[in-house]
């Protein structure tokens, strides 16, 4: 998920981004281009400081609802939270570890993710597309072969 964040105590803002960066192992750091600060953990989330209208914002994607519940303990409610899409191995990672997937439907499987049938039929097309390389995952291997039975 998207998380937005306006910060209105800025000057604790810094000690906070700080305290953060130290519980997901890494850094503050500064944008290259104008005034703000990130931090960026690889293949997690990134949190990063946005300045709009004279008023200073936090940007954070890829949080789960664990980040948000530890966010919300230094800026309150969000803004905003926007769900964002799982992308196509996310989304073979999830499908394998459903219970009783040899007996699921389409529908079960749209219903379960909350996803639209759009959505389902282009995760089934990247899948599949994803199955003919020759340096394939695992994952996305059996996630296929749950497909094609659908």
């Amino acid at each position: 998920m998207k998380i937005i964040y306006e910060i209105k105590n800025t000057s604790e803002f810094p000690h906070q981004f700080g305290t953060i960066a130290q519980k997901y192992g890494t850094e503050v750091l500064e944008h290259d281009e104008g005034p703000g600060l990130f931090i960026f953990v690889k293949s997690k989330i990134k949190i990063s400081e946005k300045i709009r209208d004279n008023k200073k914002y936090v940007y954070v994607w890829g949080a789960t609802t664990d980040d948000l519940v530890y966010l919300n303990s230094f800026w309150g409610e969000p803004y905003q939270v926007i769900e964002l899409k799982m992308s196509p191995l996310d989304f073979a990672s999830e499908l394998i570890e459903l219970p009783q997937i040899h007996q699921i439907t389409k529908e079960d499987i749209i219903q379960t993710f909350g996803i639209s049938e759009r959505d389902f039929n282009q995760y089934s097309r990247f899948i599949k597309m994803a199955s003919r390389k020759s340096d394939i995952q695992e994952e996305v291997k059996l996630a296929n072969t749950i497909l094609e039975r659908l």
